[in-house]
């Protein structure tokens, strides 16, 4: 199964895991998946509703020898299902959940409870009981010290849960750590998949400036060249790109907008062989390609990436962080496209993004917030309601500058001042670009910072100028 997952090739994999699983016993249906697994889950709930860390902890080792490695073989297949044949992952889950409820305490059941509570999520349950689970993991794992699914464990819970209930950038430090212990404990599957969720997370929480960002994918990718991963290795060059394209530096795109340079190529893994082997990649590009296109004022592109993405259906990453990253993005593409043709549809389609992110910023206000005032405050200027997007606006400086989040904080400074002078403000206007100049450059944004230095030239002044030096037309024209 290993073998064969090492190669991508993910649905035999998964069907030479099944027939595995047959010779001791444990069948997976071939028929009406869906009321299997709606029958398994309700189950589940009902065994774990009541349990806690104490009662868990209270469980025998395992005794029958025969199920050790059919769970231990449980646990692989829910990873690589989910890339083969992804109506089984959730079952397979459940089925593990409670062979080990029945049989005892196994290695792998820390990652059983920690893969069941972000299920949860993709099922719609709250987050909060979602989170429960992933703390009885942590802790499971942590108490019994079973080295062998640090990292699935740690990748399910601060790769998935904890992002909604923690501050993004408390979830950056045990992924690299759980890496290596994956890499050291024989678990690479899940070892390499920490970096790709550390990757995620480092760039959306503006974590480390971008030339530390890209100097720590670097040394990270040594992994995934040697252990031959290739989506790990094409997901962190995909942050090599992005940060090349806004800083500016050696194999970065002519065009900054454009997700192609020397480090990746966007229509590499667009291609028909790509889309079944690396959807998650594949998804995952589409949105680094609309903030891209959006941040550097290419909304066509962005826009187009983003019904390309809508097309695929964005269900990869269902019950995770990334439909409220899209949202967002996709939203603020919508209104710009909108302010140019001037077409109702980017205005439904602005406001199905804002619905969602209200959804989003409900379930984590500490890392969302920021993002659902942005867009907010874009809406309310569309719909010339200039005292809620002032105070929008205002709003999600605020709340971006808590959460450190340089470059959100830093657009929506961009776009304040952009706001401010289409109403003929240039004093206050200017406040917020020089503002969003300088913590694009903080971040190491400098192609980013440059950009705006060419259409507002005295930014780059050492005096502050209370007065825009731009010519209007070209200004409004933004």
């Amino acid at each position: 199964v290993k073998a064969l997952a090492s190669q991508a090739e993910m649905e035999p994999a998964v069907d030479v895991g099944l027939e595995a699983m047959k010779l001791v016993g444990v069948k997976m249906p071939s028929r009406n998946v869906l009321m299997h697994t709606l029958f398994d889950l309700a189950k589940t709930r009902c065994l774990m509703k009541r349990k806690c860390v104490e009662d868990l902890l209270q469980l025998h080792p395992i005794e029958e020898r025969h199920m050790i490695p059919a769970l231990r073989l449980m646990n692989l297949l829910c990873t690589i299902s989910a890339s083969g044949k992804r109506t089984l992952c959730p079952l397979i889950c459940f089925k593990s959940v409670q062979l080990n409820m029945k049989y005892g305490m196994t290695e792998g059941m820390p990652a059983s409870i920690a893969l069941y509570g972000a299920l949860l999520l993709r099922f719609g349950f709250s987050i909060t009981e979602a989170a429960k689970y992933s703390e009885i993991a942590t802790t499971l794992q942590q108490r019994l010290g079973y080295k062998e699914t640090i990292a699935n464990v740690t990748m399910l819970t601060y790769g998935i849960v904890f992002p909604f209930t923690k501050p993004l950038s408390d979830c950056l430090k045990p992924l690299p750590d759980a890496c290596m212990a994956g890499l050291e404990y024989g678990d690479v599957m899940h070892g390499l998949r920490c970096l790709s969720c550390y990757a995620w997370i480092t760039y959306h929480s503006a974590g480390q400036p971008l030339p530390q960002f890209v100097n720590t994918i670097h040394r990270f990718s040594k992994y995934s060249i040697e252990y031959n991963s290739t989506s790990t290795l094409l997901a962190l060059k995909v942050f090599v790109q992005v940060c090349a394209n806004f800083m500016g530096s050696t194999g970065a795109s002519p065009n900054p907008a454009n997700l192609v340079g020397d480090h990746f190529d966007l229509d590499a893994v667009s291609s028909e062989s790509l889309c079944k082997t690396h959807m998650l990649l594949l998804e995952q590009t589409q949105l680094m390609q609309i903030i891209l296109g959006y941040f550097f004022g290419d909304y066509e592109k962005a826009w187009i990436a983003s019904e390309n993405l809508r097309a695929t259906g964005a269900t990869s990453f269902a019950g995770l962080m990334f439909p409220h990253f899209l949202a967002f993005y996709r939203g603020l593409t919508a209104l710009a496209q909108w302010d140019i043709l001037r077409s109702r549809n980017f205005m439904k389609v602005a406001k199905s993004c804002l619905n969602e992110l209200k959804i989003g910023q409900k379930n984590s206000p500490i890392n969302l917030s920021h993002s659902y005032y942005l867009l907010k405050a874009e809406y309310s200027v569309a719909k010339k309601k200039h005292g809620l997007a002032e105070r929008f606006f205002s709003l999600s400086i605020r709340h971006a500058e808590e959460g450190k989040v340089l470059h959100e904080q830093a657009l929506a400074c961009e776009r304040f001042g952009f706001y401010y002078l289409r109403r003929n403000n240039h004093e206050a206007a200017y406040e917020q670009i020089r503002a969003a100049y300088d913590l694009y450059r903080k971040w190491g944004g400098r192609a980013k910072s440059e950009s705006l230095k060419k259409k507002f030239p005295h930014l780059a002044d050492a005096r502050r100028n209370h007065q825009v030096h731009i010519n209007q037309k070209k200004t409004l024209s933004c």
